[in-house]
């Protein structure tokens, strides 16, 4: 059947085998450990209390918040609350084929997102609220060039987008800076099946991107007349869907919570964004003004986190919730010289293991031959 011309278009890239099989990003253990913490953490609270987060919390824990989010999706009385008396312990029940699993916008069943998000399967939360809103700000050095060459004339955002090694706006405004929240009581349902994002000049509307696990990535292209080849790197796929101008968006589809990166299979090496796939759905990334707001949050203390995968960069505050409008600013802080020290030893080759000194050579054999 002759396919629209307002829709994405298939182009098969392999036969009986996946574009890319290795799933998200490698493991968990090979991210930074800001992200780990975040894809790590359970967003709910046990019941003694605040969850303990799965890293200490420091600066050097970015990817660890990211991290701790994709690894447990805890209720109460998960890992991390109190022990329970020798004997007494019993396996955690799985959640009923009735259990609440928030909105389904990839080719899975509700019960496996349900087992992922909402593990002991509780009803959705129906209590008081509030939202949680504000900003992300730069404190140190200004984001250096990022030394990419971009093509001229049909991509003129390209260089607005991705022409540095971060996006500031005007105050010092943090763009694409991922604000979660976590360690609250109760189930909080994703409400969307797709998470959205656009391309447009070459570039995507977002270099972060977040999205809860059952969510799908529906990529649009506002171009009159450029086409791109958006994939989800990290899942896998038989076939790469043209978005053809103006047209139906693209959709890709993670198969399961983990970090991945929205690439374009035509000539555009830069044209990239980071896509965390969260266990929970109170998450959104900041826009150009710095600026983010997260609905429907628990009332009562939470822990929260602003991060800017660029710089493995984060801050983590607590604040208690309560209903309506409650407001957070935060601040990462950027020092060239010392990202140039890093970048400097990541480079540098790894030394060279000292040889073993050879083994002495064993006594040569008396001659048979009389001399």
């Amino acid at each position: 059947m002759k396919a629209h011309h307002n829709s994405p278009v298939a182009v098969v890239t392999s036969v009986g085998a996946s574009r890319q099989s290795a799933g998200p990003f490698a493991t968990l253990a090979l991210l930074p450990r800001p992200a780990r913490a975040l894809l790590s953490s359970a967003p709910m609270r046990n019941d003694d209390g605040l969850r303990a987060p799965a890293f200490p919390w420091t600066r050097a824990a970015t990817l660890a918040l990211i991290g701790a989010a994709l690894a447990a999706g805890g209720c109460r009385g998960e890992e991390g609350g109190a022990p329970q008396a020798s004997g007494s312990a019993a396996p955690a029940s799985a959640p009923s084929a009735s259990a609440p699993s928030g909105m389904v916008g990839i080719p899975v069943t509700p019960e496996r997102v349900a087992k992922v998000m909402n593990p002991k399967g509780q009803p959705s939360y129906s209590g008081p609220t509030g939202t949680l809103k504000g900003h992300v700000r730069l404190k140190g050095d200004a984001p250096p060039d990022a030394e990419i060459a971009f093509p001229s004339g049909k991509c003129g955002e390209a260089a607005a987008t991705y022409g540095r090694l971060f996006r500031v706006g005007q105050d010092s405004a943090l763009a694409d800076a991922l604000v979660a929240v976590v360690n609250y009581e109760g189930f909080v349902p994703e409400r969307d099946e797709a998470e959205k994002v656009t391309i447009h000049g070459c570039a995507l509307s977002r270099r972060t991107i977040a999205a809860s696990y059952g969510q799908r990535i529906e990529v649009a292209n506002l171009d009159p007349g450029e086409s791109y080849m958006p994939f989800l790197d990290g899942a896998s796929s038989r076939a790469v869907m043209v978005a053809v101008p103006k047209g139906a968006a693209v959709k890709l589809y993670p198969p399961e919570p983990g970090h991945y990166l929205i690439r374009d299979s035509l000539p555009k090496p830069f044209l990239i964004a980071d896509v965390f796939v969260l266990k929970f759905s109170t998450h959104d990334v900041t826009d150009l003004d710095g600026e983010y707001e997260i609905p429907n949050i628990p009332v009562g203390k939470v822990l929260t986190s602003a991060f800017l995968p660029s710089i493995n960069e984060d801050q983590k505050k607590e604040i208690e919730i309560k209903p309506g409008d409650n407001t957070l600013d935060f601040e990462l802080t950027f020092d060239l010289g010392q990202w140039k020290q890093k970048r400097a030893k990541q480079a540098a080759p790894p030394p060279s293991a000292p040889s073993a000194p050879s083994a002495p050579s064993a006594p040569s054999a008396p001659s048979a031959t009389p001399h």
